[in-house]
């Protein structure tokens, strides 16, 4: 009984989730039961989750106040970490990660996809650091 209403929980939770005005376009073939019924029983939350809702967050203000979100390509951390001093976003673009990858090879899109995806994460990794190490130097 225990886990029929952790379940339920989760289920009503979730429709929560997808009731919000950030989802309210979607449409899915499949329910919120259909999605909870797969998860297992230990909650994961991953850091691009965080940075997402932020993005969506930053949009929607510019979007209320008429401005726009300017931004600029990243490579690396360093240039990551520069830039969050100045801009409310940052892209990694396929096209600036394949720009940097030297090989006569036809058909890069797989590795491209990975190349962009393992640059996600590694600046996804140094914004994280970044706000740790901006954590640390506030005043208590």
């Amino acid at each position: 009984m225990e886990e029929e209403g952790r379940f339920e929980a989760e289920v009503a939770e979730e429709q929560a989730w997808w009731n919000t005005e950030r989802f309210k376009l979607s449409r899915r073939p499949y329910t919120t039961r259909d999605v909870v019924s797969l998860r297992g029983t230990l909650r994961q939350a991953y850091p691009s989750n965080e940075l997402a809702k932020k993005l969506w967050l930053t949009f929607k203000t510019h979007q209320a106040n008429g401005t726009a979100s300017r931004t600029f390509g990243a490579l690396d951390p360093v240039q990551v970490a520069k830039m969050a001093e100045y801009l409310d976003s940052i892209s990694v673009s396929g096209w600036e990660c394949s720009s940097t990858h030297t090989t006569n090879e036809p058909g890069l899109t797989l590795q491209t996809t990975l190349m962009t995806l393992s640059l996600i994460r590694l600046n996804t990794f140094s914004l994280l650091n970044n706000t740790m190490t901006e954590s640390k130097e506030r005043p208590r």
